[in-house]
């Protein structure tokens, strides 16, 4: 079976066990009289998950368990979507700390709490109520994350493993997004500062973190651990490489959200950094001016395009990811598991880095 279809499938899969859980969710409330007024917050919840997404995360947590010799495979493949809950967790406050009105071609949750408040009650503050309500399904989200995980059928000693490792990659990836709120200020980044963020608020949380949960809850060990650690850490940092540059170079239809909306926002990447160093004093002034303008119009982002690609900062970044997947590629050969596993880690690489703009 080719890499995509081995992908469809398990995404299907794990689009069955999210749908059974948003709606075992939702008849518990309906049931509870106390509580069955919040049944619309879990379909809110339920419409952003399913809305879009590519299932990364879980799917990783179910190679993680596999590799690491589990042999509950349902059981896994049901608990992995604790991994993409937390996900839509730091998505919904994201948009709100990003102010991206957009999420998978929909709007973003406290744009849809703000859209929604404003149709029926015309004097209250539609951005304070929305922000607030995004906060607080975020919240929801991330409760119903731990659930997932702590109503497992695992046995409880590898569980409880587990959710240490889960509240871990949480405040790794708040750690991370802390640096990225502070790099964004800073005018004098190195490629380092910029990798030590991307390894705590990508690499660890979207490749590293699933791997190990699903390893952990087949009784891994941390020689083992750290293998996979060898492996996805570069994985995750060229995975976001090329995130950001698709965030300029993508296609708005296929991504979900606007293009420039880092530019925008003034983000600090290393596809920008490398075209401020490779700019000369024009094309520094073309950057100047883009990087945070909430009004940026495609003229402009045109020239920032072209300013990335003839600093070389867009040969630098395609590089450097290549690098990093060649690195990752080398170390999956210390593994000592069956040879058929190795290429699903190879090709899996492959389609996740490798995915259309």
């Amino acid at each position: 079976m080719e890499m995509r279809d081995y992908y469809l499938s398990l995404k299907q899969r794990v689009d069955n066990e999210l749908r059974e859980f948003f709606k075992y969710k939702y008849n518990q409330l309906e049931n509870n009289i106390e509580l069955v007024e919040f049944t619309e917050i879990i379909g809110d919840l339920e419409n952003f998950v399913m809305s879009s997404g590519k299932r990364i995360r879980p799917i990783l947590f179910y190679f993680g368990y596999i590799l690491a010799g589990g042999e509950n495979k349902k059981e896994a493949l049901k608990t992995s979507i604790s991994v993409e809950l937390m996900h839509s967790y730091f998505l919904i406050h994201d948009d709100i700390m990003d102010r991206d009105d957009f999420r998978h071609g929909n709007l973003s949750m406290h744009c849809r709490y703000k859209k929604r408040v404003e149709k029926y009650l015309k004097d209250v503050d539609g951005q304070h109520f929305g922000i607030s309500m995004a906060i607080l399904a975020g919240d929801l989200m991330s409760s119903l994350s731990y659930e997932v995980l702590n109503d497992s059928n695992f046995e409880e000693g590898v569980k409880k493993e587990a959710l240490k490792k889960f509240n871990n990659i949480v405040g790794n990836t708040i750690f991370g997004q802390v640096m990225d709120l502070n790099l964004d200020q800073n005018k004098n980044l190195d490629s380092e500062m910029i990798f030590k963020m991307q390894k705590y608020k990508t690499a660890k949380y979207t490749i590293e973190g699933p791997l190990h949960l699903g390893a952990i809850l087949a009784g891994a060990n941390g020689e083992f651990l750290k293998l996979l650690s060898n492996f996805a850490i570069p994985v995750g940092i060229a995975f976001q490489i090329q995130d950001d540059i698709i965030g300029v170079f993508g296609n708005e239809k296929k991504i979900g959200k606007p293009i420039g909306s880092d530019i925008q926002e003034g983000k600090r990447t290393f596809l920008i950094t490398e075209a401020e160093k490779g700019a000369d004093e024009d094309q520094k002034k073309i950057l100047s001016s883009a990087l945070g303008n909430k009004n940026l119009t495609q003229n402009e982002l045109e020239k920032v395009r072209k300013v990335i690609k003839d600093a070389g900062a867009l040969q630098n970044s395609e590089n450097k990811a290549e690098e990093l997947i060649k690195e990752a590629k080398n170390n999956i050969q210390c593994f000592s598991i069956d040879g058929k596993y190795k290429k699903v880690l190879n090709d899996f690489t492959d389609f996740i880095i490798m995915r259309k703009k």
